[in-house]
């Protein structure tokens, strides 16, 4: 019984991701290098995430239209992006 209580706790709402997050997925997914892996006889595409990281520092979020912040500025900003 105990373990059903802390399963409920480890469970979050997810809710639908947003518009931007949408499009900054679309754009690691077909702009990113991957890299193909055969894993328990299953064909696996990969990231690695400082070449995703390198990806978006160069994406269009990363420079500042007028009036307007960029979205990813730093590295680090980016990875509490995806983190997110």
């Amino acid at each position: 019984m105990a373990e059903r209580r802390r399963h409920r706790k480890r469970i979050q709402e997810v809710g639908e991701p947003f518009k931007e997050e949408k499009a900054v997925a679309k754009y690691l997914r077909f702009n990113c290098p991957t890299k193909s892996t055969n894993m328990m006889g299953h064909r696996v595409d990969y990231f690695i995430a400082s070449k995703a990281v390198d990806c978006l520092l160069d994406s269009k979020w990363a420079k500042a239209k007028k009036g307007e912040e960029a979205l990813f500025t730093t590295r680090e900003s980016v990875v509490d992006y995806c983190n997110r």
